[in-house]
C-alpha cells in the first residue's frame, strides 16, 4: 500500500482511493471496482501464502527456501539503508520459470495417511463380510444336501446302492432337491429317485 500511496479503511478493510483512481483502475481491469465497497475475500489465507513475498517500487526480492537474508526482513534491511540483493536469475523469454517447483510425488500429510488407513480398514472389513456371507451360503447348501442324503439312507437306500448314488447326483441340483423335500413317504422318495434318474439320462 505504501508503494501505491493508497490506504485501507480500518473498519471495513476496503481500499481507500479517490474517484479518478477507481475509474482508471476499472477502465484498465473491468469489474475491479467491486473491491471499493467490499474487502478482499480469504485475506488471511492469502497473507499466509504471500507473506514471504515483498514487492515495492524501491526493491523487488522474493526469498527462496533457505534464503532469509540472515534472519532480517526486507523492511529491516531497508531501514538500515541496505538493499537486499536479489538472486542471480538469467532472464528468459516466454513463461517465467518457478524458482522451486516440487519434483516427484507430493509428500503425504498426516491427514492423508489417516484417510488411507481408514479406507484400507473399510475395504478389508467389506471383503471379510463378503467372504463370510459366501461361506455361510455354501455351508447351508452343503448341510441341506447332507440332510437329504441322510433321509435317503433312512428310507432304506444304503450307501453304495443305486438309489443312494442317484441321490448324490440329483440332489446337488436345486431343481431336484426342491421336489425331493416335498415327498412324504420313504417309498415315494425312492421311487421318485429312480424315475428322476431315468428321465435325466434321456435328456
Amino acid at each position: 500500500m505504501r508503494a501505491t500511496s493508497l490506504g485501507r479503511d480500518p473498519m471495513t478493510g476496503c481500499i481507500v482511493a479517490d474517484e479518478k483512481w477507481w475509474k482508471d483502475q476499472n477502465d484498465a481491469m473491468l469489474g475491479c471496482i467491486c473491491f471499493r465497497d467490499a474487502p478482499l475475500e480469504h485475506e488471511e489465507q492469502m497473507r499466509i501464502i504471500f507473506e514471504a513475498v515483498s514487492v515495492t517500487n524501491e526493491t523487488s526480492f522474493v526469498p527462496l527456501n533457505g534464503e532469509d537474508g540472515g534472519g532480517q526482513s526486507n523492511s529491516e534491511l531497508e531501514r538500515e539503508g541496505q538493499v537486499p540483493t536479489p538472486p542471480n536469475v538469467t532472464p528468459t523469454l516466454g513463461k517465467r520459470p518457478t524458482p522451486l517447483s516440487p519434483k516427484g510425488k507430493k509428500k503425504k500429510t498426516f491427514r492423508d495417511q489417516c484417510m488411507k488407513r481408514l479406507v484400507d480398514a473399510y475395504e478389508k472389513k467389506a471383503e471379510s463380510s463378503n467372504n463370510l456371507a459366501t461361506s455361510n451360503v455354501v455351508d447351508s447348501v452343503s448341510e441341506e444336501i447332507g440332510n437329504m442324503l441322510d433321509q435317503v439312507i433312512k428310507d432304506g437306500a444304503e450307501e453304495g446302492s443305486d438309489e443312494h448314488y442317484y441321490a448324490t447326483q440329483l440332489l446337488i441340483k436345486k431343481e431336484y432337491s426342491d421336489v425331493f423335500i416335498t415327498l412324504k413317504t420313504s417309498n415315494g422318495r425312492l421311487n421318485w429317485l429312480r424315475r428322476a434318474w431315468e428321465d435325466s439320462k434321456k435328456r
